[in-house]
């Protein structure tokens, strides 16, 4: 079967991280800024961002509004990219869990939700909350944030509508729609109000898996943010040889 091309934003965030380990770049050196990555390589802006902000992920550059993307590291932190045929069986949670829309609403972007989304500070933006609970006794089991730059084809309307939003979300992360979603988890602790929803201890150890979600135009769709209680969340991935 014939291998499926990488994004553009993928190959190009590729290329500048070689760059990066091969010097070229040297710490405390600036990257190229979007406009000149596409004036250079005749690429979008969306396409340019996403770029950097796969970089930034890795941990290799750091990125300021006014002050450019510079290299902070020579190598990405580890991490782990598994294949999935569906949101459901990436998530992990099938159809034993239901997400409840808490708050939904459109807001500007402050400086980390700029960088996160990769959009200019100050720029409109959609934020959800919403909690998961298990189907059968609908115990609570992460608390979800959810940050979406408006595109033309955003459904806002339906996904500010509590009646509407799951629907709408489970449309726009559809895996036939997405390029790559990266996955990043790591070790947080509950504040009384995220403590409240999920019925634990304010300063509780949680597990937070972050996700990025872009489409198959190298656009950002998503990128959320899910707390989950120690005992409520395992993570299983299956490593396997091509082809087996």
């Amino acid at each position: 079967m014939k291998e499926r091309r990488k994004p553009r934003y993928v190959q190009i965030g590729d290329a500048l991280q070689a760059g990066i380990e091969d010097g070229t770049y040297p710490l405390g050196a600036l990257l190229p800024t979007e406009l000149e990555l596409c004036k250079s390589l005749g690429i979008s802006r969306h396409t340019a961002r996403a770029a950097l902000a796969r970089l930034s992920d890795a941990g290799l550059v750091l990125r300021r509004p006014g002050s450019g993307t510079r290299v902070i590291a020579r190598r990405a932190a580890m991490h782990c990219a598994c294949e999935a045929n569906s949101t459901e069986q990436l998530l992990q949670y099938g159809k034993a869990s239901q997400m409840h829309l808490l708050s939904a609403r459109r807001c500007q972007a402050g400086t980390d939700v700029a960088e996160q989304l990769c959009i200019p500070p100050g720029t409109e933006h959609l934020h959800l909350t919403g909690l998961r609970r298990t189907g059968a006794d609908g115990h609570p089991v992460a608390l979800t944030e959810m940050l979406m730059p408006i595109h033309a084809d955003t459904p806002i309307a339906e996904l500010l509508d509590p009646a509407r939003a799951e629907v709408a979300l489970a449309r726009l992360l559809d895996m036939s729609r997405l390029a790559s979603v990266e996955q990043t988890f790591d070790v947080d602790v509950f504040s009384a109000a995220q403590a409240r929803h999920l019925d634990v201890a304010p300063r509780e150890p949680a597990l937070r898996a972050q996700r990025r979600y872009v489409d198959n135009i190298g656009r950002l769709v998503m990128v959320s943010t899910s707390l989950h209680p120690r005992e409520r969340f395992a993570h299983r991935a299956v490593l396997s040889r091509g082809g087996h």
